[in-house]
């Protein structure tokens, strides 16, 4: 096993719901494996930091039946996942196409038949088309529609696979295309960027003239989820808010038992509320936020660790914007213990877009709080993340940082700061005119001024970026980090 799979076990344990390593658990004991093989399994299990070599000490291992013993764990719980215990799951899906095709390769044609009838319903209804093309192909092939007393005939059935084959490849290019801008919206997010047609022009594309252009459920879905991206990034959170709503409504209006639509409607609700937010709005939190909750908790009991690390990362997201616009830095310190749990826990296994939304929302609080070297410790793990794809958010970490070393006192690293920041910002086109008033108004006011020169460079740098902020495309970085504020605070101090 390469070095870089080595704590692969440990992942794959630890990112068990209580459930299914109980149920694995079980299965071990029933079949009378090593007890070594168990006592492993469950050392990895308490012990998120597991050492090799305690284990091996402890249990009269070498190395190399050690290897062989995590081996053979790793491959059966690998085996064990294979069955899903969720009924209409995506494996299970599979698990049964496997044995339509045992069914008919032993020439068992009505069992086959009725098998094919069920499975297709159950494709159909999740909207997995790929999987209907695959049973159809079936039915074609061994001509399963000469098995029953239907009417179905080698034409119909080709004609019915045609229509799969459609069905797929509409639902194939709206989702494609949704991520597709997804992707792209993180590098805008800004009236301000000038290039921004590469992004604006997703709404000429034939797919998003009309929603009737969408033939299935999930394609519907994935059209306006694709046009809430695009508005969203082009900072029109009120479009991006309406889009956003239309694909949760959708499905909810839409159900199907067949179909787990957990994760959509939380993406759906979240950028709900994300664009609310961005207007400053906190109603929309207040009445929408509940029912968000509660499709978590209603959901919960089948997470993956993936399902689980995204939606806590995201609903912490949501949860301290919400406290940003509030000002309630004191609900703040009540829970962030909770989300530093969270950040370490779950941070690895989600978009790098929340993650480190979630450090510029700590590190803002801190700041709000008057707790600036927490604050700036935040900052700092912001300003590593140099390829995050989220750019704007790392230049709102830059200017806090300097904001903050302005409150610390520690003049000698604001020059540098300044000229790293000024960099970065060119480097990825950030460097507009608000923010480079910012930096060089900043830099201009040296520690050695008296007080009501400093005073007055900060009234004069206040005046220029509240004139700056009344354009409306120019106001998104004082929505993130308060410059304004904390400019006129810094007046006949």
């Amino acid at each position: 096993m390469s070095k870089s799979e080595e704590a692969d076990l440990n992942l794959l344990i630890n990112s068990l719901s209580s459930k299914v390593y109980n149920s694995f658990k079980r299965s071990l004991n029933t079949k009378s494996e090593p007890t070594t093989k168990l006592k492993l399994l469950e050392t990895v299990r308490k012990k998120k930091a597991f050492e090799k070599v305690p284990f091996i000490k402890k249990h009269k291992l070498t190395s190399l039946k050690f290897n062989t013993l995590k081996f053979d764990l790793f491959q059966e719980l690998i085996d064990h996942l294979k069955i899903s215990e969720e009924k209409y799951s995506d494996i299970n899906l599979f698990n049964e196409f496997i044995e339509l095709e045992v069914l008919l390769k032993n020439a068992l044609y009505t069992k086959a038949k009725r098998k094919l009838n069920k499975l297709k319903k159950i494709a159909v209804e999740k909207c997995d088309f790929d999987i209907c093309c695959l049973l159809q192909k079936k039915a074609v092939e061994f001509r399963l529609f000469n098995y029953d007393k239907g009417t179905n005939n080698f034409k119909d059935g080709v004609t019915e696979l045609d229509e799969y084959i459609r069905l797929s490849k509409n639902l194939n290019s709206y989702k494609l295309l949704a991520e597709e801008i997804c992707e792209l919206h993180y590098q805008f997010l800004d009236k301000r960027i000038k290039n921004r047609d590469g992004l604006l022009n997703y709404n000429n594309n034939p797919l998003l003239q009309d929603v009737s252009s969408a033939e299935s459920v999930l394609s519907v879905y994935f059209f306006y989820r694709a046009k809430s991206f695009i508005y969203m990034g082009d900072n029109d959170f009120n479009e991006g808010k309406r889009y956003s709503f239309l694909a949760y409504e959708y499905l909810n209006n839409n159900p199907s038992k067949y179909r787990d639509d957990f994760l959509l409607k939380f993406k759906a609700l979240n950028n709900y509320l994300d664009s609310s937010m961005n207007l400053m709005e906190t109603t929309p939190f207040e009445k929408i936020h509940p029912e968000l909750l509660k499709l978590i908790d209603e959901n919960e009991h089948r997470f993956s660790s993936i399902t689980k690390s995204f939606s806590t990362i995201a609903n912490d997201c949501l949860v301290l914007n919400y406290l940003w616009i509030k000002k309630d830095a004191n609900r703040f310190l009540e829970i962030i213990p909770q989300i530093k749990e969270n950040y370490n826990l779950h941070s690895e296994m989600t978009g790098p877009n929340f993650s480190i939304e979630v450090l510029l929302s700590i590190a803002r609080m801190y700041f709000l709080k008057g707790m600036l070297k927490e604050a700036n410790h935040y900052c700092v793990m912001i300003s590593d993340k140099k390829t995050n794809p989220a750019s704007l958010i790392i230049s709102c970490g830059n200017i806090l940082r300097i904001m903050i070393q302005h409150d610390l006192g520690d003049h000698q690293l604001i020059s540098h700061l300044i000229h790293t920041s000024k960099y970065f910002l060119k480097s990825n086109e950030r460097l507009f005119n608000l923010e480079r008033s910012i930096l060089n108004g900043l830099n201009k006011i040296k520690p050695y001024y008296p007080n009501a020169q400093k005073s007055l460079l900060f009234k004069e740098l206040y005046l220029e970026i509240s004139e700056k902020l009344d354009k409306a495309e120019d106001s998104i970085l004082d929505k993130k980090i308060g410059i304004l504020n904390w400019l006129k605070s810094k007046i006949n101090t």
